[in-house]
């Protein structure tokens, strides 16, 4: 496969119970084979975001979002593809946000995601996020082949 494989990691930033309920939820997509060798769930402190991957934010904790901690290359056209997710836990209002959209290391495909942590438990709920999610998944494989590419400067 090489250069065409394509991962989707679902960052999070606390690893818990809603990061792998999202997780078999995307997995139960029978579009996922289709757009992606691989999907799992990776801790934030952990994360090294490779140019055959694009991400899903898990914003999940009640603390801000911590630095990814990883340097974009000079030779990316775009940054990484992501998509943020934010999970509002019980009758907390969302306080904490993502990384900065003007971040270069980031190419954001959405604003965003809002998703009450009760709702992955709904079945309805559920097929309703699947559906929002798999609207991205033609897209963010694109994005990581536009990314895999060299500058045309590069070239000459």
């Amino acid at each position: 496969m090489g250069e065409d494989v394509k991962n989707l990691s679902l960052v999070s930033q606390n690893v818990s119970a809603t990061s792998e309920g999202l997780l078999a939820i995307l997995r139960s997509s029978p579009e996922y084979g289709d757009h992606f060798a691989h999907i799992a769930v990776t801790p934030l402190a952990q994360w090294q975001a490779a140019k055959t991957e694009a991400a899903i934010l898990l914003i999940d904790g009640d603390a801000p979002w911590q630095d990814a901690g990883f340097a974009r290359a000079e030779d990316e056209t775009i940054g990484l593809p992501v998509l943020p997710l934010l999970i509002r836990k019980g009758d907390k209002e969302l306080t904490v946000c993502g990384p900065d959209v003007r971040d270069p290391r980031f190419y954001f495909v959405s604003n965003g995601i809002v998703l009450d942590e009760s709702e992955l438990a709904e079945p309805a709920c559920s097929r309703v996020l699947l559906s929002k999610l798999e609207s991205y998944f033609p897209l963010l494989p694109r994005l990581i082949m536009l990314r895999q590419r060299k500058p045309v400067a590069m070239l000459n």
